[in-house]
């Protein structure tokens, strides 16, 4: 089964201070993992503040979405890994 450590991190196309994870489920469902200005995340500097590497973030905010590419219920805010990895058994 797939875990946070899965996660692959780029930078977020918001550029710097911003950073996405994507994890992709065997069902086609996907997790996108986000942190940094404005997000509902926090990391070393404070909440919603500037993030360049998952090390320094502590809470995400987490969108899943469908096959084409649609959300599945509401964004959720300041998940830490182990509420991340439940979410990800949730719709494995």
């Amino acid at each position: 089964m797939k875990t946070f450590k899965d996660v692959s991190w780029t930078q977020h196309r918001l550029g710097k201070g911003h950073i996405q994870g994507l994890l992709k489920l065997d069902n086609d469902i996907e997790l996108s993992i986000v942190a940094g200005t404005g997000m509902y995340s926090s990391g070393r500097t404070g909440n919603r503040e500037a993030v360049d590497k998952v090390e320094d973030v502590s809470s995400f905010e987490v969108a899943v979405l469908n096959a084409e590419g649609k959300f599945i219920g509401d964004v959720k805010g300041w998940l830490g890994r182990e509420d991340i990895d439940k979410l990800i058994q949730t719709y494995s």
